[in-house]
């Protein structure tokens, strides 16, 4: 459903997180966010009509077995994963981060078996595994405890390995998959569940899936150099001792479950375009680069995308203009209007709005170089959009989109706008600026004003790397929303723990 979606995006990490497994949330106290409420400016704010009748979502969890049918497999490439079609503003195709598929009908290889075990199971599993006395001593003896994210390769006499221990710690972290796509060395793996007496320590086969695919990811454009993590020895096994295959030079998840991989696959791929976009630098990713991207999007989905920009944004969206004024020539203001769905669909109206800020400098009222230094990522509200559009256009929902992307570069030059300025908005509000590094709210506010004029949406989102209070209420992982409907926000906040993807 569209509030998984959103709930799953919500939790886009900036550059220097992006590395991190999603932990338990940190815990901050009621007075502390009641304090922290009083400076935080909106980061993510949402709005919703009132409906009578809701559509409730009934979500499944299935559950892996070992299988020789197997149908598909997740693939991390030895370089990088790869889209199908190449990023405008990552055209080289060895930075390209997303998923390929690889079909188990055509391996070579054969399918080691991946282990998963809980802290509290760890010796009911072994019983189960591990007929051999002398196996479950061996585990115990290599310091096997199942904490999170730990993997123990099981020998096979001289053939190797029949398989991988998988630590699980509590159980409690969805992602822990995340860390097995570089900790295995090149082979096609199953995750088998061991069964055990009170059910615990199961795994969906969706949150398998997700967490190998998110763990995959990969930022390699700018790198001049790359080697293989398990190189295979003159025997022809690797570095754990497993038999090497020339049609497999990475760690494949081979997946029983289609429908399951392909929710992950469009999972994973809207949120490797948003880690991409926020990942590339400005030099290579300004406003135009950013569009381009937005109607590559468009254009895959078939929907229709049209930029604004010269003397029509200047008309039209002055506070969009005024903060993107001074930039050079060729990374001028631009607005973006994406609409996807058919007019006459039945399916309500989705707005997202996305602050699409390429640089921040802070303007005249100029960042010090600390806060300045991570600025590339202030589009983040945008890449989060257009990771959210490719999740929706890609699950074909009943539903029409709307993406409204503001796009600037707030830079300092002689026409650059100032503190004490007075700016009117298109909706003939004005504004006093009282500091040049509170642009985000400008723009934002153009946008807003565009999403309502016409035909007013039953859901309008906006997502923004708004202000550096949240973070210091919040931290670098809860995002925070801000909105008048309660139903919309408790909505949100449910389905976000649903899907451990906690919002505040």
């Amino acid at each position: 459903s569209i509030d998984r979606s959103i709930a799953r995006l919500m939790m886009l990490l900036p550059t220097k997180e992006q590395a991190r497994m999603w932990r338990q949330t940190p815990r901050v106290s009621t007075s502390c966010l009641r304090t922290a409420h009083r400076s935080i400016a909106t980061t993510t704010t949402a709005a919703a009509k009132h409906h009578q009748h809701q559509q409730h979502h009934h979500h499944h969890h299935h559950h892996l077995h070992r299988s020789s049918k197997a149908t598909s497999c997740w693939r991390r490439s030895s370089t990088s994963w790869r889209s199908r079609s190449s990023l405008v503003a990552c055209s080289s195709s060895s930075s390209s981060a997303s998923t390929s598929l690889a079909s188990l009908s055509s391996a070579t290889s054969p399918v080691v078996p991946i282990w998963p075990v809980a802290k509290h199971h760890l010796e009911e599993a072994l019983g189960i595994l591990f007929e051999s006395e002398a196996t479950r001593s061996f585990v115990k003896s290599a310091g096997f405890a199942a904490e999170e994210g730990q993997v123990l390769p099981i020998p096979q006499g001289d053939e190797g390995v029949s398989g991988w221990l998988f630590g699980v710690g509590d159980g409690g972290n969805p992602f822990a998959f995340g860390s097995l796509p570089r900790s295995l060395p090149p082979a096609r793996y199953e995750i088998v569940q061991v069964v055990q007496g009170d059910g615990g320590g199961e795994v969906g086969e969706e949150v398998a899936c997700l967490g190998w695919g998110l763990g995959s990811y990969a930022f390699k454009r700018y790198k001049t150099s790359s080697s293989s993590s398990s190189p295979a020895s003159a025997d022809g096994k690797d570095e754990a001792g497993m038999a090497s295959s020339s049609d497999v030079s990475s760690a494949v998840l081979c997946v029983a479950d289609e429908e399951a991989r392909r929710e992950a696959e469009r999972i994973v791929e809207g949120v490797f375009l948003g880690r991409d976009l926020i990942n590339t630098p400005c030099s290579d990713l300004g406003p135009s680069d950013l569009a381009k991207e937005a109607e590559r999007l468009g254009k895959a989905h078939g929907a229709s995308v049209k930029v604004i920009r010269g003397s029509e944004l200047e008309r039209g969206f002055p506070l969009v203009h005024a903060v993107g004024r001074a930039a050079s020539s060729g990374r001028e203001p631009l607005v973006v209007d994406l609409n996807w769905g058919k007019g006459d669909s039945a399916g309500k109206l989705v707005t997202i709005v996305g602050k699409g800020v390429c640089f921040d400098t802070g303007g005249l009222d100029i960042k010090p170089p600390s806060s300045m230094l991570t600025m590339k990522k202030d589009m983040g509200g945008a890449a989060s959009v257009l990771g959210l559009a490719s999740m929706i256009m890609s699950s074909k929902l009943d539903l029409r989109l709307r993406v409204l992307l503001p796009c600037v570069e707030n830079a300092i030059a002689g026409n650059a706008f100032r503190p004490s300025d007075v700016l009117t908005s298109r909706s003939g509000l004005t504004v006093e600026i009282g500091n040049t590094d509170a642009e985000g709210r400008l723009i934002l506010a153009d946008c807003l004003t565009l999403a309502t004029e016409s035909d007013e949406p039953d859901v309008l989102l906006d997502m923004a790397t708004l202000t550096g209070a949240h973070r210091v209420a919040l931290g670098w992982d809860l995002p925070g929303i801000f909105t008048d409907n309660e139903d919309l926000a408790g909505a949100l906040y449910e389905k976000g723990m649903e899907c451990h993807d906690p919002v505040w």
